[in-house]
């Protein structure tokens, strides 16, 4: 393009290539590549262990090999010695223990004092229905003096009856008399017959109205002394219950767990003891787990090292997962060493001896349970069966040899690490 002398127009500047800042990079050497890649290695190691699912490790884990073996169907129990007859001490009335009579552990005989209650409520009780028999034997008396006061005033007015009917026959017969001989007019004759018949009128109404009064003066009579009889009997319970303030012995024997102290407040059923009978005999009682009642049966044996036992009875009432059990000596009487209160380990045989797979008892020891693999442990269901003296039988899902965990799992998973 042509430009004049004249033309002040600018010259356009040309635009910048980039060309000037290009400039070739060096390649990392060898030994720089190792070093980033010594460097992501712990990151790419910490990315990979939280994909990884973690199992949970088991704290003193308690572990148990299954064996073949003999299962002994029995069960280990720890028995007191009991006396075979005894009667328990239970209080019949309540107060204050007043004096104390005999001591634990005291033989004695049948009768003997054995404590003294004071019951102020009961002697105050006692002088209020004494106050009420009283009165009301006093209210009877006075009903019964009217009742024979009324008697003997009804019999006065009763022969006073008698006579004035007497009196108006007397005259009627003699106006009926004079009236046939003609000395006196039928008018007077009227007058004494009507005479007659009001005499008699008035004894039979008066007979009446006396038994019907007798009769209800007997009635109240007869219920005020029912009453009194009924506060008689009151009052004589009230006597007897104050009479058993002092306990006696029922029977004799050996004062067992008899620690009354004077000043202690006693209620009706309190406990307080029992008196034993040492020449009944004795037997061994034991506290068995519920889970074993339906297998408790009479007759089964058990071994012990007072000799062999018999179970004789069952109590099947519940009291904190507990049965009662008692056993008793199958060869005549217990032995003569043996005390009440003295404690005896045995064996009750529940079954019959089986060779069987077993495996040590624990809170482990479920239908799923934990077997050892290498170096943890996995979650297998199994078959178990019966339990007894601290073993369980293995029916199916394990072998001998397998190492299961017996102690508590930490959780359910399927697998967990050992420590």
């Amino acid at each position: 393009m042509l430009r004049g002398p004249m033309d002040t127009r600018p010259t356009p500047t040309p635009l910048p290539s980039g060309a000037a800042m290009d400039r070739p990079l060096r390649r990392p050497s060898r030994h720089r590549r190792w070093a980033l890649a010594l460097l992501a290695l712990p990151l790419l190691a910490g990315l990979a262990w939280q994909r990884v699912p973690q199992r949970q490790a088991v704290v003193s884990p308690q572990l148990a090999a299954v064996r073949a073996g003999e299962f002994r169907d029995e069960l280990a129990l720890r028995a007191r010695v009991e006396p075979l007859h005894s009667v328990l001490l239970d209080a019949a009335e309540a107060g204050r223990v007043e004096a104390v009579l005999a001591q634990d552990g005291d033989t004695v005989a049948a009768g003997a004092p054995l404590y003294r209650l004071l019951s102020p409520e009961q002697e105050q009780l006692l002088m209020q229905r004494s106050a009420e028999v009283a009165q009301q034997a006093a209210n009877l008396s006075t009903q019964r003096s009217a009742q024979a006061a009324s008697l003997a005033a009804n019999r006065r007015e009763l022969a006073q009856l008698q006579a004035a009917e007497q009196q108006a026959e007397a005259e009627l017969q003699r106006q009926q008399a004079l009236a046939d001989a003609g000395f006196v007019s039928s008018a007077v004759l009227e007058q004494a017959q009507r005479q007659q018949r009001l005499a008699r009128q008035l004894q039979l109404q008066a007979r009446q109205d006396m038994q019907q009064e007798a009769e209800i003066r007997a009635q109240s009579v007869a219920e005020m002394s029912r009453a009194l009889q009924g506060l008689q009997r009151g009052l004589h319970l009230l006597e007897r219950a104050r009479e058993r303030l002092l306990q006696r012995a029922p029977i004799a024997g050996q004062l067992s767990g008899f620690n009354l102290q004077v000043g202690t407040s006693v209620r009706v059923g309190d406990r307080l003891g029992r008196i034993d009978n040492p020449d009944g005999g004795m037997q061994l009682a034991a506290d068995v787990d519920e889970f074993y009642l339906p297998r408790l049966q009479a007759g089964q044996t058990a071994t012990s090292s007072a000799g062999p036992l018999r179970l004789a009875q069952t109590l099947p009432q519940v009291q904190g997962g507990k049965v009662r059990a008692l056993l008793r000596w199958a060869e005549g009487a217990a032995p003569a060493t043996l005390r009440a209160g003295q404690a005896v380990e045995l064996r009750l045989q529940l079954g019959e001896t089986r060779p069987a797979l077993l495996l040590p008892d624990g809170p482990g020891v479920q239908a799923h349970l934990y077997v050892r693999v290498g170096d943890e442990l996995r979650r297998r269901a199994v078959q178990l069966g019966r339990r007894a003296a601290g073993q369980v039988e293995v029916l199916a899902g394990l072998q001998a040899g397998d190492v299961v965990l017996i102690s508590q799992p930490p959780s359910e998973d399927e697998r967990l690490a050992l420590p």
